[in-house]
């Protein structure tokens, strides 16, 4: 029987042991490291198809994954990876350019509001009609709804109020919905129509009308757009406005991230609990920070409070609320809580950090 040179060596070393102690003591280290190299021999060879295989995917993962990348770059490029690779190549990679939300015009939300596609000369500031109706239609559509106990028709809605009011966070009318906070899963509310098949929640019905009126009495004509929205077109606009966004170069999350300071996530909208309408005037319909220059923006700033609205989304208040200057966008709250939100200069935020 032919004898393997693994026997060989493993009898040579164990004769050389048994001669003393100190012999068994050292031939222990190259005995095993002898034993250690034979098994990976035979392993070698018995397996040597698979380990085969595994150096060839090694070998086309080094070549096209990234590391292969200095063979490209050109003269401009790092000239000690250059010697490295000993290749001289005139391929010339394009330049990156890393798009950024601050780097990109945020659009306005005009540009979603239209729930079929309007040609611009038939509808200049790109508003669907359906969705659109100023005070006098409103107004008219409204005439025989009974007022409350309180005249809130007399030009102002603003209580008398003898003490200091107490709020309370489980108040409908203070519900906080941003994007930290959605929509309550056991929030309810009945729809009311304002006028044609625009509808809000029909508590701030007769408010709204009362503003409406006070406007009008000052010579200020406004608009009424998008009060409530279902989820279903929350959901459209706000994928819309990511189309736009990525159409524009933006990848996916760089266009939600922009999306989300223009258009208000699904589930987390005033518009989806009717709270929450978007203003305009007769002369300016478009959605934009301009409107805050014109007199009906600058006449709802100063008085929507008094009838239980707030400016929703100030300027220089984009780092509480997340959302970017939208001098269109009023919320309801209560003639209380508004007159305090807005002699104070605060938001919705920072008023309901003080509730306990």
């Amino acid at each position: 029987m032919k004898i393997t040179l693994e026997e060989r060596v493993k009898k040579a070393l164990l004769r050389f042991g048994r001669r003393n102690r100190i012999c068994l003591i050292l031939v222990m280290v190259p005995l095993a490291v002898s034993m250690f190299f034979f098994h990976v021999i035979k392993s070698t060879r018995e397996n040597g198809k698979r380990l085969a295989m595994m150096a060839l995917m090694l070998s086309f993962f080094v070549v096209y994954s990234s590391f292969s990348f200095p063979l490209f770059i050109t003269d401009g490029g790092d000239a000690r990876e250059r010697s490295l690779t000993g290749v001289d190549s005139d391929v010339e990679l394009a330049p990156e350019t890393e798009l950024t939300p601050e780097d990109m015009e945020l659009l306005s939300d005009e540009d979603v509001l239209l729930e079929y596609e309007i040609a611009v000369d038939e509808n200049p500031h790109g508003m669907d009609g359906m969705d659109v109706y100023d005070a006098s239609e409103i107004l008219e559509s409204l005439e025989n709804l009974e007022p409350k106990v309180e005249d809130v028709s007399s030009g102002s809605a603003v209580a008398s109020v003898d003490k200091t009011p107490v709020f309370d966070k489980s108040d409908w009318r203070l519900v906080l919905i941003n994007k930290q906070h959605s929509i309550p899963d056991d929030y309810t509310f009945t729809l009311g129509t304002i006028a044609g098949q625009m509808q809000c929640d029909e508590r701030i019905i007769e408010e709204l009308r009362a503003m409406l009126q006070a406007a009008k009495d000052d010579g200020v004509k406004l608009t009424v757009c998008s009060p409530y929205r279902s989820p279903d077109r929350q959901v459209m606009l706000f994928e819309r406005k990511i189309k736009r966004y990525m159409a524009r170069g933006m990848s996916y999350m760089e266009a939600y991230q922009l999306a989300s300071q223009a258009v208000t996530v699904p589930g987390n909208s005033e518009h989806e609990i009717g709270l929450a309408l978007d203003i305009v005037c007769d002369t300016y319909k478009s959605l934009d920070a301009g409107f805050g220059d014109t007199e009906a923006g600058k006449w709802l700033a100063a008085n929507s409070y008094r009838y239980g609205f707030i400016l929703r989304y100030p300027e220089g208040k984009e780092y509480v609320t997340g959302i970017e200057y939208e001098p269109w966008h009023f919320r309801y709250v209560g003639v209380e809580a508004a007159t305090v939100i807005t002699e104070q200069g605060i938001t919705l935020e920072e008023f309901w950090e003080r509730l306990e």
